[in-house]
């Protein structure tokens, strides 16, 4: 049963601004672990200006990537070898002819691939506040999913091209959101679908507290570190996420979480226990 339109019934709007400064982030949001829409921040970056399909595919190198489709937190999913290039033609081809297509790019570190485009963000009312920043890229039709799940770092997510949904659920909630026992680098996985739900597995999940908002090309969202969060593309679009870390959590919690991997890497930690062995194909 897909319960999406029941969260959205229940839910609330999250909370929204037209504008923000590092000071005033850090003190309202970023210290309170509070999530915040920035409304159309985002819409005068170089990317919301000038990133589309065809503009990936003038760039003048090419890379290997890894595709996936579906869901990939809930379901038994599987990466896709590409190229880079490839992948946007099949993507532009599809929706010029308005065909079904399900795969799609994430976590694509895009900025070492083309170190040229860095210039095209602007993240700094959040990068003045952290010591360590993880930007990646995520490309795709509409319809793709990343079912709940709750990342250990806090994370500011800009919406460049179409548009997605975003449902998140605060760490109060832990509990009912029946956290999975399956290793995700850098992450919590929810074993709830709730695209598939079904409530004699899962009976408190909707007394869980809900906020949602469908992010617009230019606006930027954070989203706390070990909040809950379901995302949903209405379009095809672009997005840009920012995972940062601070001078104390790059020491502690980012050092950490990469023993973890690393150990479970070689078989010693929840070994075929995880969302990442034997998905590369």
């Amino acid at each position: 049963m897909n319960i999406v339109s029941k969260i959205l019934e229940q839910g609330r709007s999250i909370e929204e601004v037209s504008s923000i400064d590092a000071t005033s982030f850090k003190r309202n949001y970023f210290k309170k672990k509070k999530p915040v829409i920035i409304k159309g921040l985002a819409k005068a970056w170089g990317a919301t200006e000038r990133w589309g399909l065809d503009f990936f595919l003038d760039l003048e190198e090419d890379k290997d990537i890894y595709l996936l489709s579906d869901n990939f937190i809930q379901d038994d999913n599987r990466y896709r070898k590409a190229s880079f290039k490839e992948y946007i033609k099949e993507l532009k081809d599809a929706e010029n002819k308005d065909e079904s297509f399900k795969d799609y790019l994430t976590t694509l570190d895009i900025f070492q691939y083309y170190p040229e485009l860095k210039s095209d963000i602007d993240f700094s009312f959040f990068e003045a506040h952290t010591k360590v920043n993880d930007i990646t890229a995520w490309i795709g039709p509409a319809n793709t999913i990343s079912g709940f799940h709750a990342d250990t770092a806090n994370n500011v997510y800009a919406q460049i091209k179409g548009r997605k949904m975003f449902i998140i659920c605060s760490t109060k909630f832990n509990k009912t959101m029946y956290p999975s026992s399956k290793h995700i680098y850098g992450a919590v996985a929810s074993e709830v679908d709730i695209n598939n739900f079904d409530v004699s597995k899962f009976p408190e999940f909707m007394s869980n507290a809900f906020q949602y908002v469908i992010l617009e090309p230019g606006d930027v969202l954070f989203v706390p570190q070990n909040w809950w969060h379901y995302v949903q593309a209405m379009d095809s679009s672009i997005s840009i996420s920012n995972f940062g870390y601070t001078k104390f959590e790059v020491y502690s919690l980012k050092f950490k979480e990469r023993i973890i991997q690393s150990l479970h890497k070689r078989g010693y930690y929840k070994a075929n226990n995880c969302f990442c062995c034997d998905k590369k194909a």
